[in-house]
Order: C-alpha cells, then sequence, then structure tokens
C-alpha cells in the first residue's frame, strides 16, 4: 500500500513538472506568436484596436528560471491562462523565504493553489476575494458580476488543505495595514473597474517588500485595468511592464516604491466615500484560515 501511494506521488509530481515544461516551453511561445498574428491581420483588415502603450519585456528578463510544477491547468471563464500561471509559477518560486504571497481576486483559487505549490515552504499566501450579495465601494464593470456570484470563494484549493488563508472582503475597504511591506509577490487580479485597479495598485505597492515584486492581470484586455495602469506609469513613472504574449504587466524591485500622488489620489478616494461606508454600517472583513497540511 505504502508503496502504491509513493509512486501515485511520483506520477502526481512528474505531471505537474511536465505541465510546468509545456506552459512555458510550448504554450505560452505559441499564444504569443497567435497574438502577433491576430494584432496583423486585424490591422490589416482595417480594425482599429487601441494600442497599449506600456514596453514589452520577456517573462525570461524578469524571473530567474526554476523548476516549477502546475497543478488544476483546466482554464475556466475568470482564469489565467496556463502560460500566464506558469510565469506567477516562476514568481512564485523566487519569492524570498519567510516573505508573504498576496492575491487580490481569488475567484476559484486556481491561481492560489499554484503561487502555493511553488513558494518556498516558510511563505505564507493570502488571497483576498469580494463575498457575494456584498455591496461595492466602486461601481464594477459590466460582466464582472459573474465572477462574484458564487457560491464561494477559493473553491479549487478548500478540496485540499494548504497553507493558504482565505481573506473575505472588499479590496477598497479591506483593513491591509498589518501586512504592508511583507510581500514578496503580489498579484492583482480583482475588479477590472478603472476606481478598483487605480486603488488596489495602491494597496499593492504598499503590501510589497523592498525585494518584491507586483504582477497584474487583464492588461489589454479590459479598458478600465489597461488605463488604470498606463495612467499610473504616465503619473509615476514606475517602470511597469507588460510580459511579452501575455496579459500580465510587472514591477520589479529596482522600481518598488509608493508614489507619493498615488497616495493622495487613495486619500481623495477615501475622503469622498467615507460618509458612505460609516452609514452603510456593514461589516468590510472577514477572516477565514485554512490550515496548512501537516
Amino acid at each position: 500500500m505504502t508503496a502504491f501511494l509513493f509512486r501515485s506521488h511520483q506520477q502526481s509530481v512528474i505531471a505537474k513538472r511536465w505541465s510546468g515544461i509545456y506552459a512555458l516551453a510550448v504554450y505560452h511561445p505559441v499564444a504569443t506568436l497567435g497574438r502577433s498574428l491576430r494584432t496583423r491581420s486585424r490591422t490589416l483588415r482595417g480594425r482599429y484596436e487601441r494600442p497599449t502603450l506600456l514596453p514589452q519585456v520577456d517573462w525570461s528578463e524578469i524571473f530567474p528560471r526554476h523548476k516549477i510544477l502546475l497543478t488544476e491547468t483546466d482554464r475556466r471563464n475568470g482564469n489565467v491562462s496556463i502560460g500566464e500561471l506558469a510565469i506567477l509559477a516562476q514568481a512564485a518560486a523566487g519569492a524570498p523565504a519567510g516573505s508573504e504571497l498576496i492575491e487580490i481576486g481569488t475567484f476559484d483559487g486556481r491561481t492560489a493553489m499554484n503561487l502555493e505549490l511553488n513558494a518556498p515552504r516558510s511563505c505564507s499566501i493570502f488571497t483576498l476575494d469580494l463575498p457575494q450579495h456584498q455591496p461595492t465601494q466602486f461601481k464594477l464593470m459590466d460582466g464582472e458580476r459573474q465572477y462574484v456570484d458564487k457560491p464561494s470563494p477559493g473553491s479549487r484549493f478548500k478540496r485540499r488543505q494548504h497553507r493558504i488563508t482565505q481573506l473575505i472582503g472588499d479590496s477598497a475597504t479591506f483593513d491591509w495595514s498589518s501586512h504592508y511591506g511583507k510581500a514578496g509577490l503580489v498579484f492583482v487580479d480583482a475588479s477590472h473597474a478603472y476606481d478598483y485597479v487605480r486603488l488596489d495598485s495602491a494597496t499593492a505597492l504598499k503590501l510589497a517588500a523592498p525585494n518584491g515584486v507586483v504582477l497584474w492581470h487583464d492588461y489589454g484586455v479590459w479598458n478600465g485595468v489597461t488605463r488604470a495602469l498606463e495612467d499610473l506609469e504616465r503619473a509615476e513613472k514606475t517602470g511597469l511592464r507588460h510580459i511579452r504574449g501575455t496579459s500580465l504587466v510587472v514591477f520589479t524591485p529596482s522600481e518598488l516604491h509608493v508614489p507619493r500622488a498615488e497616495d493622495e489620489w487613495r486619500h481623495q478616494i477615501e475622503w469622498s466615500s467615507s460618509r458612505r461606508l460609516r452609514a452603510s454600517g456593514r461589516i468590510d472583513q472577514h477572516v477565514i484560515a485554512v490550515e496548512p497540511s501537516r
């Protein structure tokens, strides 16, 4: 029985390792080429697309190569692609030992599972999601409600025990202060509305440790995300870069700081809505801990 379980475990590790190799060696290059060809085809057919403005960079110019594992690779609407998942796994594998990995926007937990799978064992993973039916600080984009109205966030990682802590609340009002400056990696993939992305970006920069990395999803896909990140870069010259062949944007440690103008923007947003928040009387956050496996 023990030998059978050992063989099953080994086969599982091999499958996860192969998924990681396939994602970066096959899927990502093909997806990058496909994006380029689609853009050229639309241009030739006279279909205007708003160009993205952030400079592009290959993922391998940012993250050292690690042997990564990928699980739950089947993609659902709202998930990152397998190529993007592999790049996030590379970022997690390079996170400083003992640091936190923070995800803003849990959805079904697929990304959090893979961050946990590849991060150093001394790291802790925290992921925040908006609970069903909770009123939001800002208006969501059309089509986003489907990602909120689900039975519970993190359904994929709740099948097993992991060293993941599920946080519940609105990212615009959640109290992150105890996590400031501790994150080796922050991944922003919550609401795509402009105001949310600007505020989540300010939060992410405060969460990141001096040697931490921040990544955003859906750049060039959702207009609110694209405008918010380009406005941030235009105002602060933070060094944001678009990872080629993906919808990921990266902020690397060498440029890491909290922009003063972004803090002022946050203050104005919070001040203008403070009366409405106090009047609502709602509870903005809860914490549900998923104990690590032993």
